[in-house]
């Protein structure tokens, strides 16, 4: 980022700032013998988390796969994870599991570095409010504890990609001398204009980018404590279906990593598969997107793109245990890959599940290849439309569907509305009103990636 050419650009800008934000975190060194905490646990295990339904457990990779990996596709892991913990907790086809996460080695070295805390990384704070603050109701952010490491707190605890908003800016302002540093703050966080939806918006501009282009600004970890938003911790599905108590603490979970953007937790998990570090987790409470004993003697229609067919698969492991005990409804899966011969996930696993019955109908497209003669899943639905739509407004039948929340189940949606139109001979407005209803009766359920 070039800072000279950006406040050229927006020199005509009229430059008002906000007030600077009252300072209310006070920290303090304390003796590296303090006994308060420990360094082996992730920081934020023992306060509340998103959705939970469970605390924080500790697990270890037991084992784990490549299953999919090459040019033009994403490298695809299978993880068994096992626990020694105790789980008081009977998790349902179709949870999940919140994951903490930590920020890159790469991203923690390079801040202190940058804050000349590089030797300093190991040393032992006090975390608490200023007395002296004159904000109103200041509180110690929950996730912060009161006595931390310094390298910990920044790993485990603030999220140094987050998008730094304008009151952090103004903060940062007063933690830097030099003027052309001064002066690019100043049009970011002034309140006229645009600069900032300009360069932080839309360029994804996180707070440890945006850093490097501020060589002079090194605001106090106190600072970063204040502004910095929680580092959360990630959803993940359960890909498998326990058989009792004894068997809740062993999980499944498969995920996708993108080798040129690599994700912050996908990138932590797959550190964990090759150096044997301990993964933190939590059970996260049940949605309507579950497979419950009620669903097991009736129909449903599945339908996920790439690892997005993870729950299923504990959706037919519990079917596969429960075949002896009651009747099964039937089964209809529409999965979408990329290539057939190269991440077609858990091809063997489903294709048994065809075998013995668990899995009724399997409807495959492959959107980059050639010859394929289904490239999306929409291609599929479409093809099935007469016995998916016979199928779906049968009373007791369930679509679940699992994707992207801002592309893909949009289009799952519009394309479900048009065949039930066409099938049925009734118009746009009926028909989404239609899947509307399936909705609100929990007939047509969404697991949602965002």
């Amino acid at each position: 980022m070039d800072i000279s050419e950006i406040i050229s650009h927006y020199q005509n800008i009229e430059i008002k700032l906000p007030p600077a934000p009252i300072s209310f975190i006070n920290i303090t060194e304390v003796s590296k013998d303090v006994d308060h905490f420990d360094e082996k646990v992730h920081l934020q295990a023992a306060c509340s988390q998103p959705f939970e339904a469970t605390g924080v457990f500790k697990y270890a990779i037991e084992k784990y796969r490549i299953i999919a990996q090459g040019d033009d596709i994403k490298s695809v892991y299978d993880l068994t994870l096992n626990t020694k913990s105790s789980i008081d907790y009977m998790f349902n086809p179709g949870d999940t599991v919140g994951v903490l996460t930590r920020n890159s080695e790469e991203d923690v070295a390079d801040l202190l570095r940058h804050l000349d805390l590089e030797s300093a990384s190991d040393q032992i704070l006090r975390v608490e409010i200023d007395p002296s603050t004159k904000k109103k109701s200041a509180k110690l952010p929950p996730y912060i504890p009161p006595i931390v490491q310094i390298g910990k707190l920044i790993q485990e605890c603030l999220d140094l990609k987050a998008f730094p908003k304008k009151l952090f800016l103004r903060a940062l302002l007063d933690h830097t001398t030099n003027d052309l540093e001064r002066n690019l703050l100043s049009l970011l966080c002034s309140k006229v204009g645009h600069v900032y939806d300009d360069v932080i918006l839309e360029s994804r501009l996180g707070f440890v980018t945006l850093l490097k282009s501020l060589p002079n600004c090194k605001p106090p970890i106190s600072v970063l404590i204040e502004h910095l938003p929680r580092l959360m911790p990630r959803p993940y599905s359960i890909g498998n279906y326990h058989d009792g108590p004894g068997l809740v603490g062993k999980l499944r979970v498969i995920f996708s990593l993108n080798d040129e953007r690599p994700g912050l937790t996908t990138t932590m998990l797959k550190n964990c598969c090759i150096n044997g570090d301990p993964i933190f987790l939590y059970f996260r409470k049940s949605t309507h997107f579950t497979y419950t004993e009620d669903d097991v003697p009736n129909d449903i229609v599945m339908l996920g793109v790439g690892t997005g067919i993870a729950p299923y698969l504990s959706f037919l492991e519990k079917r596969s245990k429960a075949m002896n005990s009651k009747s099964l409804g039937k089964t209809w899966l529409f999965a979408g890959f990329r290539y057939e011969q190269c991440n077609y996930l858990c091809r063997d696993e489903l294709e048994q599940y065809m075998k013995t019955k668990m899995l009724n109908n399997l409807s495959v497209a492959f959107s980059r290849d050639q010859g394929a003669q289904f490239r999306y899943v929409q291609d599929q639905i479409e093809a099935n439309k007469e016995a998916l739509v016979k199928m779906l407004c049968g009373s007791e039948c369930k679509l679940f569907v699992c994707g992207d929340g801002k592309t893909m189940l949009p289009q799952i949606e519009r394309k479900f509305a048009e065949i039930v139109g066409s099938v049925q001979g009734i118009g746009p407005d009926e028909s989404a009103n239609l899947i509307a209803d399936f909705k609100k009766n929990q007939k047509y359920v969404e697991d949602i990636w965002l």
